[in-house]
């Protein structure tokens, strides 16, 4: 079973929707679904960093930081 996919929508300039226009040709994807896989790809891997500074500054002993990022990894809210 495939995951529920929310829907947003975001405005690009002229640039980036050239080079997403042009990736999406290469890949032979639409411009939306394209921008579905680069999006994704872009926001997990960032909230990996974030989550993994989290945890370095926890070991430091700074405090409130993973609080704040809880519902981040699936745990506590969403």
């Amino acid at each position: 079973m495939s995951e529920t996919l929310k829907s947003i929508h975001v405005r690009l300039s002229s640039e980036a929707h050239r080079a997403l226009s042009a990736i999406a040709d290469i890949e032979e994807k639409d411009n939306a679904e394209m921008a579905r896989l680069i999006l994704e790809e872009a926001l997990l891997g960032r909230i990996h960093t974030v989550m993994l500074i989290a945890e370095r500054y926890k070991r430091l002993g700074f405090a409130g930081i993973t609080r704040d990022l809880e519902g981040l990894n699936g745990r506590g809210r969403e």
